[in-house]
């Protein structure tokens, strides 16, 4: 089908962990322990994509002198989550080994290491350990022949409540057609009409105008598909604009350009429930969190992981009246 680019793939781990800890000396012993936690894919070629969690100190326990009876000579400490939901993503090169019929086996890895801090080295270590995995893998082909097109100029503004699609066609082709397709999320896309052309010798401009539902609030999505009279079909770059509904959560947010999260200022003082969403500049959402706001009309927001660095785009809802505001932010 044509040339293997790359792969991705991607992995959202939650892992749970109970551990018991047993002194087996003829004394009492004060513990500390520290445990950090593998996630890993080994696959054809040398493919590796690991994730450790941040090191954890526990204790001091003071463990009495060893009990057959395990009477006052060990403790259970747990549960304790040490992966949440953590998203990773690992890119790789088209080898050899992602070619042809047949399967591709990845290997998977969780393990727990210990370090003993305190006390004997030889004391008894005891896991059990709950993971959840979620894994996607996605091949990116570059096709052997690539559908020439002559799109150019592609705008979208805003133009009353409307939002006008703009695009010009060079060296028309009369058996090409082209759609507007549309999203509030970058991801999920809906045809909206093929828009009105005026031509200009072989040369054809486009418009389309393309009304938001009444009272959306946010981030709308637009891309271009050419068809060809064989069936074959190509997108354009995805173009957005942003809409702000005169009905909508009004706050500030500082500060801008951030790093470790953001400060959320209402410019009235009110109370109830918001959910806050983070997305990426392709409409994925990153981070979300309900925030209960009860008369002070700050609130503080952490990333759990840092993001890379790059635009983003910070969505509140209110979830009484459903009211949005999306501001744009810059993490260093």
């Amino acid at each position: 089908m044509g040339v293997l680019t790359c792969l991705r793939l991607s992995d959202t781990i939650t892992t749970v962990v109970n551990y018991n800890l047993e002194n087996n000396l003829d004394s009492t012993e004060d513990y500390n322990f520290e445990t950090y936690r593998r996630s890993q894919f080994t696959g054809p070629n040398g493919f590796l994509s690991s994730v450790v969690s941040a090191p954890k100190d526990y204790g001091p326990y003071t463990l009495g002198p060893y009990d057959s009876s395990g009477t006052g000579d060990q403790v259970d400490v747990g549960p304790d989550t040490v992966f949440n939901q953590n998203a990773y993503t690992k890119y790789v090169s088209g080898s050899p080994g992602f070619y042809g019929t047949g399967t591709v086996n990845f290997n998977y890895l969780t393990t727990s290491t210990f370090t003993i801090l305190t006390g004997s080295d030889n004391a008894i270590i005891k896991l059990r350990a709950y993971t959840r995995l979620g894994v996607n893998l996605v091949y990116y082909w570059c096709p052997f022949s690539v559908l020439e097109t002559h799109l150019t100029n592609f705008t979208i503004s805003i133009l009353g409540n409307s939002i006008l699609v703009q695009w010009q066609i060079n060296d028309l082709q009369s058996s090409n057609t082209y759609e507007v397709e549309s999203s509030t999320d970058g991801k999920v896309f809906q045809n909206i009409g093929e828009g009105k052309s005026t031509l200009s010798g072989n040369n054809a401009s486009y418009q389309l105008l393309y009304t938001p539902p009444q009272g959306y609030n946010g981030y709308v999505f637009f891309r271009i598909k050419q068809i060809s009279n064989s069936g074959s079909f190509i997108y354009s770059a995805i173009n957005s604009i942003l809409v702000k509904s005169t009905d909508q959560v009004s706050y500030h947010l500082f500060p801008n350009p951030s790093v470790t999260g953001v400060q959320l200022q209402f410019l009235n003082n009110v109370g109830g429930v918001y959910f806050v969403e983070l997305y990426n500049e392709v409409g994925r959402a990153i981070f979300g969190k309900n925030y209960n706001i009860d008369g002070n009309a700050t609130i503080s927001i952490q990333w759990p992981v840092k993001p890379p660095a790059g635009v983003y785009y910070l969505r509140i809802r209110d979830l009484e009246t459903n009211l949005t505001q999306v501001e744009r932010v810059s993490i260093l």
